[in-house]
């Protein structure tokens, strides 16, 4: 008896300390592809109740693709929201954020009320890393700043593939950049940092003293330098909308990648998505996109294409962008931005442009603006290049942004903090095709301006979790209301009620009306075989329902025995379910 009660000791005992390692907190730091994964398989096992996953397709490498669910249920029931991370691989931020928002959710669910009545109704699907192959680039040696798979491609199109790639030529562990002294070249030290390199604006009366390339020698003998590098095509110029068809780093056509075509599937297989927000640079939380009137056809304002009237213009989702805008600044209180990058091929643009979804994105992470003070007679101050003066000075207006804002203030903020070995020191080398020439090799580290340094990933991460739980829970959300039952006669009764939606977006986008992929809300009434209808559709569909307590109202007339019942049932995918049983009396 000792020995059998000794044995459910330990077998509880193992069981608590296996919960226990399982539900280690996920380390602030950058995690290659395998921490990631088994961080990912953790998370599952410490929290099976609510966390579900599967790889959702495997890269060119055999890598998976692994997708998150988080649902209290089955997780493909009900509206949902889709979180997507590595977009741009250089961004490996934006992976770290997906991966520690879905601990965030997991850890505090039965802690906090508004979360588990939250993954009672919503499902929140995540896909942490969509481009693992190129972001495992970080934690090779050479590093070098990667953007895209290992397809091989031939870039400079002279029928080979993958022919000159760059090369560590200083041994330093890190691919930077190459300038040569040369008369004729269009790159200068950049006037307020000279550790940067710029090109000459000559309109400026600027002049250029170097040529400029990535580091490596000219492998192919066709006096260009690394331009046909291993690999690739990047995830965030794949996709179909504005793709820009033959040009570098797009893929050969439109959705041609094992990682495009994956989430591209995962999403169309999952009707219940309503809002997919990602990390990437074509931000449109910090400015909002501008969605121009769109030019309709002739038969579409005759009402004839498909025999129907015209749809709503995609302009009347402009509003909703501009709101959630808003919403994310005052709940995540980050401020100055670096301006939006035009996606050509771009994933969240195709979200919403292609699929009908609401979709948003904005970086991961970006240098605040430095309060530090210079002092004048710091070493800081050399990197300034000496400018002549001319009459007397005044107080220099903010700048508008232009390609060296957002890396200089990068430089200053990691300055102002402490922070060594971000740029590397320009230094000379001798380089076999320049051998009569100054060569020096420097520049910033890879990676430096779209990442915070690893041991503030925890507290990066914490605006976006709040943002996020928030954005959840503004999905659309249907109901019955208003019932009235009026007998018209002996056997006619005639029902009406209203179709309520009470979350914030409406139960359809307007782009999502025209593109046809997301479904509109039915509503079906159900009668028993001795019921009859006399007016009005048994099954119909809505136009889409305006959220804040938005309605539409159905009306029948039913030929019933008094006393019997009628069931109405209304129900999209991207907004839930409603049904109630009524009497006819």
């Amino acid at each position: 008896m000792k020995r059998l009660s000794s044995l459910l000791l330990l077998a509880v005992l193992c069981q608590y300390l296996a919960a226990t390692l399982l539900a280690q907190p996920i380390p602030s730091k950058y995690l290659t592809y395998d921490e990631m994964t088994r961080a990912i398989k953790d998370l599952s096992a410490a929290h099976k109740d609510i966390v579900t996953i599967e790889s959702i397709g495997k890269t060119l490498k055999g890598r998976d693709i692994w997708a998150i669910a988080l649902r209290k249920g089955d997780p493909n029931q009900n509206r949902a929201m889709l979180v997507v991370g590595g977009v741009e691989a250089q961004q490996l931020a934006g992976s770290e954020m997906v991966l520690r928002f879905a601990e965030h959710i997991a850890n505090n669910y039965e802690k906090t009320d508004s979360l588990r009545r939250l993954l009672e109704t919503t499902t929140i699907y995540l896909l942490p890393r969509v481009s693992p192959d190129a972001m495992e680039a970080y934690f090779e040696k050479p590093q070098r700043e990667r953007t895209t798979n290992y397809r091989p491609t031939d870039d400079d199109r002279d029928g080979l593939v993958d022919e000159d790639d760059a090369e560590d030529l200083n041994k330093d562990g890190f691919i930077t950049m190459m300038r040569v002294k040369d008369p004729r070249g269009e790159w200068m030290p950049h006037p307020d940092d000279v550790r940067i390199m710029k090109k000459a604006d000559a309109a400026k009366g600027e002049h250029g003293s170097y040529l400029f390339y990535t580091e490596g020698i000219d492998n192919d003998n066709d006096e260009r330098w690394n331009e046909d590098a291993a690999g690739g095509v990047d995830f965030n110029r794949n996709f179909a909308y504005n793709y820009e068809y033959f040009a570098q780093n797009a893929g050969v056509y439109q959705m041609s990648e094992k990682e495009s075509r994956a989430v591209a599937d995962f999403i169309f297989s999952r009707p219940n998505i309503a809002v997919v927000f990602s990390f990437s640079s074509n931000d449109n939380l910090t400015a909002p996109w501008k969605i121009q009137p769109q030019q309709r056809s002739a038969a579409d304002d005759e009402g004839r294409s498909f025999g129907q009237p015209p749809g709503p213009s995609p302009e009347n989702d402009q509003p909703y962008f501009d709101y959630i805008n808003k919403q994310f600044q005052e709940i995540t209180k980050l401020k100055s931005a670096p301006e939006p990058k035009k996606g050509m091929g771009a994933f969240s643009e195709w979200a919403y442009y292609h699929t009908g979804r609401w979709s948003f994105s904005v970086r991961p992470w970006w240098a605040p603006e430095s309060k530090a003070k210079r002092d004048t007679a710091s070493a800081d101050n050399s990197r300034r290049a000496v400018r002549p003066t001319r009459g007397p000075q005044r107080d220099t207006p903010e700048l508008p942004q232009d390609d060296y804002t957002e890396l200089l203030r990068a430089l200053s903020w990691y300055d102002a903090n402490g922070y060594k070995d971000i740029v590397l020191p320009w230094t000379k080398i001798k380089h076999p095709d320049f051998p009569d020439r100054d060569v020096e090799i420097g520049g910033p580290r890879p990676y430096v301006l779209f990442n915070p340094p690893a041991e503030s990933i925890k507290a990066c991460a914490q605006p976006f979790n709040k943002f996020l739980i928030y954005l959840a829970a503004q999905l659309p959300s249907i109901s019955l209301g208003n019932v009235k039952i009026e007998r018209v006669s002996d056997n006619v009764f005639r029902l009406t009620l209203d179709i309520v939606n009470s979350g914030y977006f409406p139960t359809n986008s307007a782009l999502g009306v025209r593109v046809r992929w997301p479904r509109n809300v039915y509503l079906t009434l159900g009668l028993s075989k001795d019921q009859s209808l006399a007016s009005g559709r048994a099954k119909q569909r809505l136009n889409p329902i305006k959220g804040n307590g938005g309605y539409e109202t159905a009306s029948w007339l039913i030929t019933a025995r008094a006393g019997s019942t009628v069931s109405v049932s209304a129900e999209s995918p991207m907004a839930g379910s409603a049904t109630q049983t009524i009497t006819l009396r």
